[in-house]
């Protein structure tokens, strides 16, 4: 053997071995959990940037360590109730909601837009309603002539 394949072959045994396939197969695994814990990382940074905190102004006040704290706001945690409700707490926020099964949790804002939608398609049937009921009841001259406007494709045919 050369100088130059000993010199490459104590590199590499000099290189610890790569976990890259157990990394992988956890993450598999565990997809779900992380999926979970990023959410929950982005919720806590976004808490302390609306507190204008930082991870260490945190960390003083759950009297825990910065390390637990960076654990937790890069998805690496497992948390109990109990943190989570002292995170809630101290951040003045909701992390963890138990819903039934016909539950569900919607933003202000799509919850406010579906009113909206509904509100404006209750006011149209409502005015072609009305506007039925006044042709219906109006007086007509058997010699008068009803036009129909065609129908659109969410109308119906309206007398006039």
């Amino acid at each position: 053997m050369n100088k130059t394949e000993k010199k490459i072959k104590g590199l590499a045994s000099e290189n610890p071995t790569s976990n890259w396939k157990e990394k992988v197969e956890f993450r598999k695994a565990n997809k779900t959990t992380l999926r979970q814990a990023a959410k929950v990382a982005l919720r806590l940074l976004d808490a302390l940037d609306e507190k204008g905190w930082s991870q260490a102004q945190l960390a003083r006040e759950l009297e825990v360590t910065p390390q637990q704290v960076s654990k937790w706001v890069k998805g690496q945690g497992d948390f109990k109730f109990s943190t989570i409700d002292k995170l809630e707490k101290v951040l003045g926020i909701t992390m963890h909601t138990v819903l039934a099964e016909d539950e569900f949790i919607t933003t202000k804002e799509a919850l406010e837009a579906r009113i909206n939608e509904e509100v404006t398609a209750y006011h149209q049937r409502w005015s072609k309603t009305q506007e039925y009921l006044k042709l219906k009841n109006q007086v007509t001259n058997p010699q008068t002539v009803m036009a129909v406007s065609p129908m659109a494709e969410d109308d119906y045919a309206m007398a006039g």
